[in-house]
């Protein structure tokens, strides 16, 4: 095998390429410092004609700047985050910054995967999770990392800036339109219990409900927002409250797996119950489950976490900041018609 094409082109080689010094070619690929034209001119020539490619670590050790970003998310099991995912590397890439990805398992312990981050330097941290450990938050600080965390909160308010959907809302936006379409017997399915996504989706269908004299009729837990979860609490659902209406799903992944067994069980959405989900993932739309959701403003989200983290890369001393982005009702197929526009 040739093994000449997989040389690295060195500065040194460029310089004695284009007749100039190593340092005018430090400077010609180095942002922001000065070189003049004529000589960049020559400098580029020559690195083109060699296959010169600018040495990335090389360079971050001059800059103090990998312009590298750690990702952190312990949610694959949900289709949802590879979709985040996707908008997130697009989001980094778009501003010059690659991301390093990092999967939080049960297995692993927190402390670890950030040290893993820091240790190639990254320039900022943004965590997916409704969870945020608290070692992430002190160790960011200790660091004087950025750092941000999209759909969750942080009890570390000083430190971490949060990027999150208006969840409270969103479930108050979600109690009424199953009110408005004349289920009184709701169920509340969420995900983890200690997940702030979870905690603020269910505190506002209970207050609501009881502004309107009603009250869940039952409510479950997943100990993830992953379809193997929601299939098994979806069908404790169904098999124990026999009466039951309408079920809330605190995810759309969740909602997907009520429908499924629901089909199993021989019931028809939403002729027997209703369902509604919490997110708008691009399966919700699809025809086998053509899903009402509340939907969250997942780009705007992400364009705003990662505009948060480069700022404050930029400029270490801005205040932590907490952006709060509005939901919207996306009505699809899987509830009754409103009670309202009926004969």
């Amino acid at each position: 095998m040739d093994q000449s094409r997989y040389k690295h082109i060195t500065q040194k080689e460029v310089a004695d390429k284009a007749g100039v010094s190593l340092s005018a070619v430090s400077r010609a690929f180095t942002p922001g410092a000065s070189v003049s034209e004529k000589t960049r001119k020559k400098i580029e020539a020559a690195a083109n004609e060699l296959g010169y490619k600018t040495n990335i670590l090389a360079q971050s050790l001059m800059t103090n700047r990998t312009r590298l970003m750690g990702v952190i998310s312990s949610n694959f099991e949900n289709p949802a985050f590879i979709e985040v995912l996707d908008l997130i590397t697009k989001e980094l890439q778009s501003r010059g910054y690659r991301s390093l990805i990092e999967n939080l398992t049960t297995e692993s312990k927190p402390e670890d995967v950030l040290e893993r981050l820091l240790q190639y330097r990254v320039d900022g941290v943004l965590f997916l999770s409704s969870v945020l450990p608290t070692i992430f938050a002190e160790v960011c600080e200790k660091a004087k990392l950025p750092a941000a965390i999209m759909f969750g909160r942080s009890s570390h308010s000083d430190s971490i800036n949060t990027v999150t959907a208006d969840n409270y809302n969103g479930g108050k936006m979600a109690i009424e339109l199953l009110i408005d379409r004349g289920y009184k017997k709701i169920a509340f399915l969420g995900g983890p219990m200690n997940a702030t996504t979870t905690i603020d989706r269910k505190q506002s269908a209970i207050e609501t409900l009881k502004a309107h004299k009603l009250k869940l009729v039952a409510i479950e837990h997943c100990e993830t927002y992953s379809y193997e979860a929601g299939k098994q609490k979806a069908l404790e659902l169904l098999e124990q409250n026999p009466s039951l209406e309408a079920i809330f799903c605190g995810d759309d992944i969740l909602a997907i797996a009520t429908l499924d067994t629901a089909r199993e069980l021989g019931k028809k959405c939403p002729e027997d119950f209703g369902v509604l989900g919490f997110n708008d993932m691009s399966m919700a739309s699809w025809n086998a489950y053509n899903l009402t959701t509340i939907k969250q403003p997942i780009k705007e989200m992400v364009t705003a976490a990662v505009d948060i983290i480069i700022k404050r890369i930029e400029e270490p001393n801005l205040p932590t900041e907490t952006r709060l982005l509005p939901c919207k009702l996306i009505e699809r197929g899987t509830l009754k018609t409103s009670q309202k526009h009926t004969s």
